[in-house]
């Protein structure tokens, strides 16, 4: 007998079955990668779980020690501690400190030229990747640095010239001398300049998630609580261990610095 022959039908219906196949397997996939994906990142597209997932930082003090977990301490007094206090009563040891690990911070998502302002490593590191998120979020909008790193000398003439003591820091206590603190505003994808001298969209973001980057405003609850008025535009690096702890607990430095010092 002869070979029976295959119908153009039969293979265009085995074809298509086989097609069929392969697509219902990608589809299996994608939805697995899009439901792990949703569990790794929080409603702003976020990642989840940790610093180590954002960047490969190091935290200080080490969260996976429970001992640090339940008995957190942070060097308040050395200058170069990314969690060193400063008021009036806890100035500078050495008044003209200057860190070792100064750098340009090595941005392009910022509106302004980001690398004419420098911070301390890790703390430009993180600002960096910060700002990525803060213009993908929206859309083009960026973050714009208005002043990082200031000088004693600088800090006198602010003083001296228009700022007044409740607003500006005195020298030898201002956080943004310890080369970890920057003043911000937003500049849109249509130029418009919007400042953070109230809250906002971009306020609520950063009150949010800076956290997540080792920035906390240090001036948000006003004279009687944080010795200055409240600064919706300044964040101060302060590790993303201790940023998160003040987070969580609803606390500024200062109320976490009374509540362990008094």
């Amino acid at each position: 007998m002869g070979q029976k022959r295959i119908s153009h039908r039969q293979i265009y219906i085995s074809w298509w079955f086989a097609l069929s196949l392969v697509v219902m397997t990608c589809l299996i996939f994608l939805d697995g990668y899009a439901h792990a994906h949703l569990a790794s990142t929080d409603l702003w597209g976020v990642p989840t779980g940790g610093q180590n997932q954002i960047l490969s930082h190091q935290i200080i003090p080490d969260p996976t020690d429970p001992l640090s977990a339940i008995h957190p301490t942070f060097d308040f007094t050395s200058d170069d501690s990314f969690q060193r206090y400063l008021d009036p009563s806890h100035p500078f040891q050495n008044i003209n400190y200057v860190p070792a690990d100064l750098a340009p911070i090595n941005s392009n998502f910022t509106a302004n030229d980001a690398r004419k302002f420098e911070l301390r490593q890790e703390a430009g590191d993180s600002f960096a990747d910060m700002a990525w998120h803060f213009r993908d979020h929206f859309g083009g909008d960026r973050l714009s640095i208005t002043s990082a790193y200031r000088s004693e000398s600088f800090q006198k003439s602010l003083l001296k010239n228009w700022c007044s003591d409740d607003l500006c820091a005195k020298p030898g206590t201002s956080e943004h001398q310890a080369w970890l603190a920057l003043d911000l505003s937003v500049v849109t994808k249509w130029g418009r300049t919007i400042s953070m001298d109230k809250p906002n969209k971009y306020t609520d973001w950063l009150h949010a998630y800076a956290q997540a980057w080792g920035f906390h405003n240090t001036y948000q609850k006003g004279i009687a609580i944080d010795g200055k008025v409240v600064e919706w535009w300044h964040r101060r690096y302060l590790g993303t261990w201790f940023a998160t702890l003040l987070f969580e607990n609803n606390q500024t430095f200062a109320e976490y610095y009374k509540t362990v010092n008094r």
